[in-house]
C-alpha cells in the first residue's frame, strides 16, 4: 500500500461515514425534537429506562462482529474470503442465539423490574423492545463485514434511509396520537428490517468467494475459526460492557437516585452531546484497517507519523466540538428540546467536556486494536466504568445532576490519561509531542470557556450571541499560532481526491483560506 493510497482510503472512508454520521446529526437532531415535544420529560425518561433494559441484553449478545471488522480487510488481502464469510455465518449464529436467550430472560424479569423500580410502564415496554436484542447480531454482523471490506459507500446509504424513516415514523405517531407501547414496537420493527438489509448486503458481496479445492488446502481451518474469535473478542467484549454498562447501567442507577423528570433531563443531556460524539467519531473508526495494515507489515515508523498526525487533528476537533456545545448549550438546548428542558443547561455544559477527552481517546483505541492489545482496550473501559460508577453514589446525592455530569467528565478524562500513559510504553516514540498536543490544545479551550460563560452570565442576550460566536475566528488563530493544524496539514486535506466539484470548490476555497493564516504565524527565516 503507497502512501498516498493510506491516505485516500482514511479519507474515502471518512467522508462516507461522515455522511452517515451527519445525517444521523441532522436527522436525530430533529428526531429527537419531536420525541421530546411529544413525549415531554417524564415519559422521555420512562422509555430511556426501557432502552437502557434493552440496551443492557443486547450486550449479552456478545461482539463477534469485531473479529469481523479488524479481520476482513486481512482475509480479502490473503484471497481467504471463504473464511471471512464462514466467520460472518458463526458470529451471525452465536450472536442471534445469545440474543433470543436474553429476550427471554428480559420477559421475565420485566414485572420485577416495573415494581423495583416503581415505573409499572416497564411490564408492557420491554417485551416488545426484546426485537432490538434478537436482531442486533444481523445488524452489527453485516455492518462490520462492509466496514472491514471498506464498502463504505452502501453501508452509508442505508444507514441515511433509516435515519429518516426513524424520524418519520416518530413524527407520524406524534400526528396520529400514538403512545410509548406503538414506539417500543416501532423500534423494533425497523431494528429488525435494518438487520436483515445490512447482513443480507454483506452476504451478496461473499457471494463468489469460494472455499478451495481439498487437495489444494491446508487442513481444514474450521476447528480453529472460533478459538481465535474468541481469544480476540472476549477482552474487547468486556470493554463493551463496560462502556455499555455506564450509559444503561448509570442510568439505570440514576434512575435509583432520580425521578423520572431528572433521569429524562439528564438523558437529554447525554444525548444531546452524544450525537456529536458520534459524528466526529468517523475520522478514527475510519484508521482502523489503514492502522492494522502498519501494524501487520510491521512498518512502525511510518505508523507512529501517521497516527501521531491523525491524534494531534483529532484532539484538535474534539475540543472545537466541546466549544460549539458549550458556548451555545442554551441554543442547542432550546432548539432541540425545547424550553421545558431549560433545566438541563448546566449538565448539558459539563457534557460538553466530554469530547476533550473521549473523542481524543478513540485514535487510540484504534491502535490497541490494530496492535492486538484488546486487553488493553478492556482495562481502560473497565477504569472508566469504575470511575464514573462510584462518582455517581459519591456526587449525585449532594449535586444531584450537577455531580452525574461530573462523573461522566471524570470517567472519560481519566481513562484518556491512563491511554495516553499506556501508548507512551508501547510506543515512546513521539510521546512527549502527544501530550504537549493535548496540554495545547486544552490550555487554548479553557479561557475562550471562561470567557464565554463571563458573557453569557453578564451580556444581554442579543449582544451576547454575537460576542460568542467572535470568540470562533479568535480560537481559529490560536489553533495556527501555537502549531496545532499547520501548512502540512493542509496539503495533505488539498491532495485528497473528491469526486463531486462543489466538494472540491468548497475545499479548495478553505484550504486557500486557511493556507493565508498558517504562513502568517510560520517562523520567518533569517536573511
Amino acid at each position: 500500500m503507497k502512501p498516498g493510497e493510506i491516505a485516500h482510503n482514511v479519507s474515502r472512508g471518512a467522508f462516507y461515514l461522515a455522511v452517515e454520521k451527519g445525517a444521523a446529526l441532522v436527522s436525530g437532531i430533529a428526531y429527537f425534537a419531536l420525541l421530546l415535544r411529544w413525549l415531554g420529560p417524564t415519559k422521555y425518561g420512562i422509555m430511556t429506562l426501557a432502552l437502557s433494559f434493552a440496551g443492557l441484553a443486547t450486550t449479552a449478545t456478545g461482539n463477534f462482529e469485531m473479529f469481523l471488522e479488524r479481520y476482513a480487510a486481512e482475509y480479502q488481502a490473503r484471497g481467504t474470503l471463504h473464511v471471512l464469510r464462514r466467520a460472518q455465518w458463526m458470529a451471525l449464529w452465536i450472536k442471534t442465539g445469545l440474543g433470543v436467550l436474553a429476550s427471554v430472560i428480559l420477559v421475565i424479569l420485566a414485572p420485577t423490574l416495573a415494581h423495583q423500580f416503581d415505573t409499572p410502564e416497564l411490564a408492557w415496554l420491554l417485551p416488545p423492545l426484546t426485537g432490538i436484542v434478537m436482531f442486533d447480531g444481523f445488524s452489527t454482523t453485516g455492518r462490520a463485514t462492509l466496514f472491514g471490506l471498506q464498502r463504505f459507500r452502501p453501508l452509508s446509504l442505508v444507514s441515511v434511509a433509516f435515519h429518516v424513516v426513524k424520524t418519520v415514523m416518530v413524527g407520524l405517531m406524534w400526528w396520529a396520537g400514538q403512545g410509548l407501547l406503538a414506539l417500543a414496537i416501532g423500534f423494533a420493527l425497523l431494528t429488525a428490517l435494518q438487520g436483515l438489509i445490512v447482513s443480507g448486503l454483506a452476504f451478496w458481496m461473499l457471494r463468489d468467494a469460494r472455499e478451495p479445492a481439498p487437495e489444494a488446502t491446508a487442513p481444514d481451518p474450521r476447528p480453529t475459526l472460533l478459538r481465535p474469535m474468541f481469544a480476540y473478542c472476549m477482552p474487547l467484549l468486556g470493554a463493551r460492557a463496560a462502556f455499555l454498562s455506564g450509559q444503561n447501567l448509570g442510568k439505570i442507577v440514576l434512575g435509583k437516585l432520580f425521578d423520572a423528570t431528572h433521569l429524562g433531563y439528564f438523558s437529554f443531556a447525554f444525548q444531546t452531546v452524544e450525537r456529536f460524539i458520534e459524528l466526529f467519531y468517523t475520522v478514527p473508526y475510519s484508521l482502523l484497517p489503514s492502522l492494522t495494515y502498519l501494524v501487520a507489515r510491521e512498518e512502525r515508523a511510518r505508523l507512529r507519523d501517521i497516527f501521531d498526525q491523525a491524534f494531534r487533528l483529532i484532539q484538535v476537533a474534539a475540543c472545537a466540538l466541546s466549544f460549539v456545545l458549550f458556548v451555545f448549550a442554551h441554543e442547542i438546548t432550546l432548539l432541540v428540546g425545547g424550553p421545558s428542558f431549560e433545566p438541563a443547561i448546566p449538565v448539558v455544559r459539563i457534557m460538553a467536556l466530554v469530547p476533550i477527552a473521549r473523542t481524543a481517546q478513540q485514535p487510540l483505541t484504534m491502535l490497541f486494536q490494530a496492535m492486538r492489545r484488546p486487553g488493553t482496550v478492556l482495562s481502560l473501559a473497565i477504569l472508566k466504568f469504575g470511575t464514573e460508577l462510584s462518582c455517581y453514589f459519591l456526587l449525585v446525592p449532594s449535586l444531584t445532576l450537577i455531580g452525574a455530569g461530573i462523573a461522566n467528565l471524570a470517567g472519560a478524562a481519566l481513562s484518556f490519561v491512563a491511554a495516553l500513559a499506556l501508548l507512551g510504553v508501547m510506543m515512546p516514540e513521539g510521546a512527549g509531542e502527544r501530550a504537549r498536543t493535548v496540554f495545547t490544545s486544552v490550555a487554548l479551550l479553557v479561557p475562550m470557556l471562561a470567557l464565554a460563560l463571563t458573557i453569557d452570565r453578564h451580556v444581554a442576550v442579543p449582544v451576547a450571541i454575537a460576542l460568542r460566536l467572535l470568540l470562533a475566528p479568535v480560537a481559529l488563530l490560536g489553533v495556527f499560532a501555537l502549531g496545532l493544524v499547520n501548512r502540512y496539514d493542509l496539503v495533505k486535506l488539498s491532495s485528497v481526491s473528491l469526486s463531486l466539484r462543489v466538494l472540491r470548490v468548497s475545499r479548495d476555497w478553505v484550504v486557500s483560506g486557511a493556507d493565508r493564516v498558517a504562513r502568517a504565524f510560520e517562523p520567518r527565516s533569517v536573511p
